[in-house]
């Protein structure tokens, strides 16, 4: 090897401990931080790819949610179409910039809001309680993949079976649509790896810092209602976290 060699490759070296610094510094700022805000507009502050995922449950647009029509603190919970899809373009536009991998359930009356997935999956739940448009059951929600699992990774299946938290007594009741637990670490372990930094910027009842914390990667969330951070906040103290 000779010297300019030697030399261009502890040129290349140092820039990559550079970049590494910076990138690093960025993700400190956010690692294992639950904060309250317009999430589009925090965002809109955040570097490219500064996650290694976002993992989200979206508002849906609806009047109410469930058969006991609850809503969301302190939120208009239906918009006009077009305030809602311009509220989609921008929380998708900013999500995507900030992420490497996103993955969220669009609510199954959505999915046209929302440019085409890499693909997607099922979700079915067959205790579901909530009323469809046809006289039965939402017994099924598509989950919206934007990136590949992760290396060593698969699902091995595009359908996924679990209950939702109907019946389920819990701190994160307050939040009228809390996310299982179950499914969110399979989405968790499937799409980041540990030591990972995961943001939902609708963090509400706080599932996916849990599942954060309990598969060993980092968390940020997001919320614009001051009592869904606090309910995170308050699960993340939990010793067995659920």
């Amino acid at each position: 090897m000779n010297k300019d060699t030697r030399f261009l490759e502890a040129i290349k070296q140092c820039e990559d401990n550079m970049r590494y610094a910076v990138e690093h510094n960025q993700v400190l700022e956010y690692e294992n931080k639950i904060v309250q805000g317009n999430c589009i507009e925090l965002m809109k502050k955040i570097p490219n790819n500064t996650f290694d995922l976002v993992l989200t449950d979206p508002p849906y647009n609806a009047e109410s949610i469930g058969p006991n029509k609850r809503i969301y603190l302190g939120q208009k919970m239906k918009l006009t179409d077009s305030e809602y899809k311009k509220f989609c373009k921008d929380w998708f536009r900013e999500a995507k910039r900030i992420s490497k991998n996103l993955v969220f359930t669009p609510g199954i009356a959505n999915t046209h809001f929302y440019p085409a997935p890499f693909w997607q999956l099922c979700w079915h739940k067959p205790s579901a309680v909530s009323f469809n448009c046809m006289g039965g059951f939402n017994a099924w929600e598509p989950i919206f993949i934007y990136g590949k699992p992760v290396k060593g990774e698969r699902l091995g299946q595009d359908y996924i079976r679990q209950n939702t938290l109907n019946l389920t007594p819990g701190i994160w009741k307050k939040h009228p649509c809390p996310k299982p637990l179950p499914l969110w670490e399979k989405l968790v372990k499937a799409f980041s790896t540990e030591g990972d930094i995961v943001a939902d910027p609708f963090i509400g009842s706080g599932t996916t810092a849990v599942a954060c914390k309990n598969l060993k990667r980092r968390y940020f969330g997001i919320d614009l209602i001051q009592e869904y951070v606090d309910i995170t906040n308050e699960r993340l103290k939990q010793d067995l976290l659920l």
